[in-house]
């Protein structure tokens, strides 16, 4: 492979790195939420329903034994057991059958806030 290839071959893959980036930004600006597979998911496998926040809908529950769509973007999770709240980003939180979460990211003090750090 010849250096000119393959600096031509960086440009393109780069050119096709910036469309993808700007294609995303204006589906969240169209709808006010990420695209899927970049939006917040979550599998209950507890036998409870679990509370849920997002920006767009609030606070509602994904019931026992269920997952979220992938058409919703859900931001935080409140854990059944503990009550604390998990901010999942574009993470799919898995919720196991004793009601805590196997895979939080990062908690918050609560629904719509940042993240807690030490």
């Amino acid at each position: 492979m010849t250096a000119k290839k393959f600096f031509f071959g960086l440009i393109v893959l780069s050119l096709l790195g910036v469309a993808l980036a700007f294609f995303i930004l204006q589906e969240k600006e169209r709808d006010g939420h990420w695209p899927w597979p970049l939006n917040g998911r979550v599998i209950n496998q507890s036998p409870v329903a679990v509370k849920v926040w997002d920006d767009d809908h609030g606070f509602y529950t994904i019931a026992a034994g269920q997952s979220s769509s992938n058409n919703n973007d859900i931001d935080h999770v409140q854990e059944p057991s503990s009550q604390r709240w998990c901010k999942i980003d574009a993470h799919s939180l898995v919720v196991k059958p004793d009601g805590f979460f196997a895979n939080c990211p990062c908690y918050a003090l609560g629904a719509g806030r940042a993240c807690i750090k030490f």
